[in-house]
């Protein structure tokens, strides 16, 4: 027996090995980088047209209404896009509204028109003072088309 104790203890040591290089590798998916935040562009692209204003802070319903007047004026294939970005990704979603913001973001994204939104997003308000606290600018008489 006392001759098995090395191997043993060879084995051990690369069992060890193999655990500490998965987690290695794991552990960016668990870290919060950029990449793992898909409101990130969104983020971005409302605090470069608007910084001022915090529109980040606008409540799911809010941010909602936003992208329903976006899409009363969305080409046809971003209209498509949006629906079934928003079909596909919340079908199981019982209530709320932040799945379908966040499948119609990604698909505005998609198109490329993220700066068009974001540009609709900063109109639609005077400002927010804190985490659903938002200011809402007058509505447009007609949706722009874009």
């Amino acid at each position: 027996m006392p001759s098995s104790l090395p191997a043993l203890a060879i084995r051990i040591v690369r069992i060890v090995r193999i655990v500490a290089t998965a987690a290695a590798y794991a552990l960016p998916a668990f870290t919060g980088t950029a990449a793992d935040d898909p409101w990130r562009p969104y983020r971005i692209e409302i605090g470069r047209q608007c910084p001022a204003k915090h529109l980040e802070w606008l409540s799911p319903a809010d941010l909602r209404d936003v992208l329903e007047t976006y899409e009363a004026s969305a080409a046809p294939g971003t209209l498509a896009a949006m629906s079934v970005a928003e079909a596909g990704r919340c079908a199981t979603t019982m209530a709320g509204a932040t799945c379908g913001n966040l499948a119609e973001i990604d698909a505005v994204r998609s198109a490329r028109e993220l700066p068009a939104f974001a540009k609709s997003v900063c109109a639609a308000f005077v400002e927010c003072h804190g985490q659903s606290d938002c200011i809402a600018a007058e509505p447009p008489t007609t949706a722009p088309k874009h």
